[in-house]
């Protein structure tokens, strides 16, 4: 059945205005000079965080929430937004990133707009529009705002994943109004809320990664997948994909299979990536099918792929001296990381592949481990797929699922994280670093 949106009170529903013509200019080290600005500490406290795929939070309460019309635009780009269960709202655009630790800096607070245009002074990022009345519940409405700049990496937010979990209105593409895979919506609405904060699964599955790429000062280029279902370009060293990447179009995965030809590394700090075709239609996302159903498993480009759910085991590096776990010096173990959902080459089609790391014990499904995974493709790019989940989301310990992350544990996710990024961020690591093939070509 189709997902069918009941909205008490929605507001800004004339056609977008065309903006008038617009020039934004982002020179190299534009977001180490942003970082330098003063950021906004507790610029979230009053948003409380609900998980995207907590299909029980949705309690009676006075929330003021929203959407846009668009995902992400363009300098001299506009959206419209739409402000659902209220009248009005005040309305705080929050950038984020490192800024010396605040984590996010409000660049604009507007009282009544209900359109936001992207200029010089909002940089390319992604942003998390906060909205906040008197006597209701705050929630976020996250937007990207993108540049045509040359960038070290170019950031892939995966909103199309997060609206096939979003259960705002009762149906999500997993559950139904009682919280039954039989009664689940088998199309779903772009132009709705998400449930929980109102982020989506970008708070916990790829905030962390995002702010820790700012900090490290590297030029960023900011799409998201819808982007890439329309064929964009990417003029960047490395494509990064956050902690989970699920859903794709077909020509989003043309466009990544086709940068990595040309030379674009891709970096995949999650797991469960590339599973399930979906198509887009207007603002609509149609029904998943596994890309393996249809003989083109997500393991033909990234060497790996899902294979297990709900497990919890620690990683355990396979040769210390190997980039990048080599920065975590003889302790080549990080507890719990593999998991809840993990990756593997086994039984699998696929280029060779280096393991870089893999579960300390094995999960019992079919007998497979979890494992990270490189390989170099013929254009000297390289694929780095550390095959879990729960990476991003360890960083900040804010896993959905209740596991949890010791101190340890977080920094030595973020020394690789960071050793990743510093490299991938500036050339070919397939040329950089040839990889010891464990696991050859599986036709």
């Amino acid at each position: 059945m189709r997902l069918t949106l009941v909205c008490a009170l929605v507001l800004g529903l004339m056609a977008p205005v065309a903006a008038p013509a617009q020039e934004c200019s982002w020179q190299a080290g534009w977001v180490k000079e942003e970082n330098a600005k003063a950021g906004n500490k507790g610029w979230d406290s009053d948003v409380v965080m609900r998980f995207s795929a907590d299909f029980s939070r949705r309690k009676e309460a006075k929330r003021v929430e929203g959407y846009f019309d668009q995902t992400s635009i363009g300098c001299g780009q506009s959206a419209t937004l739409k402000i659902v269960g209220a009248k009005s709202a005040d309305i705080s655009l929050y950038r984020i990133g490192y800024y010396k630790g605040a984590g996010a800096r409000l660049v604009k607070s507007i009282k009544s707009a209900k359109k936001i245009t992207a200029t010089q002074s909002t940089p390319p990022g992604q942003y998390l529009v906060k909205l906040k009345l008197t006597g209701y519940q705050s929630t976020f409405v996250p937007l990207v705002i993108t540049g045509e700049i040359s960038s070290d990496v170019t950031f892939i937010s995966s909103v199309l994943t997060w609206q096939a979990y979003n259960q705002w209105g009762g149906q999500s593409l997993y559950k139904g109004t009682d919280g039954q895979r039989e009664t689940r919506a088998t199309s779903v609405s772009l132009d709705r809320p998400y449930d929980g904060d109102g982020a989506g699964q970008f708070r916990y599955m790829e905030q962390p990664l995002v702010q820790l790429m700012e900090q490290l000062g590297l030029d960023i280029n900011y799409l998201t997948d819808i982007d890439l279902d329309k064929a964009a370009e990417i003029n960047s060293a490395s494509i990064v994909l956050g902690g989970h990447s699920e859903f794709w179009t077909q020509s989003m995965r043309d466009v990544i299979e086709k940068e990595i030809k040309e030379g674009t590394n891709l970096l995949i700090f999650g797991g469960n990536t590339a599973y399930a075709k979906t198509e887009l239609i207007d603002r609509t996302m149609n029904e998943r099918i596994p890309y393996r159903d249809i003989n083109q498993p997500e393991s033909l480009f990234m060497g790996s792929q899902f294979f297990a759910v709900g497990i919890r085991k620690d990683l355990e590096v396979q040769a210390t001296s190997s980039w990048p776990f080599n920065v975590l010096g003889k302790a080549g173990k990080i507890k719990g990381i593999y998991g809840y959902e993990a990756d593997t080459a086994m039984g699998t089609k696929g280029p060779g592949v280096e393991v870089l790391a893999r579960a300390s014990i094995s999960p019992t499904e079919k007998g497979f481990v979890a494992m990270s995974t490189y390989y170099a493709a013929p254009s000297g790019a390289g694929v780095l797929n550390l095959g879990t989940n729960a990476w991003v989301c360890a960083m900040a310990n804010r896993c959905p699922w209740g596991h949890s992350f010791d101190a340890k544990s977080m920094q030595q996710i973020r020394q690789v994280t960071t050793a990743i990024i510093a490299q991938a961020g500036r050339v070919k690591i397939g040329n950089w670093r040839v990889p010891q093939i464990d696991i050859p070509t599986r036709p």
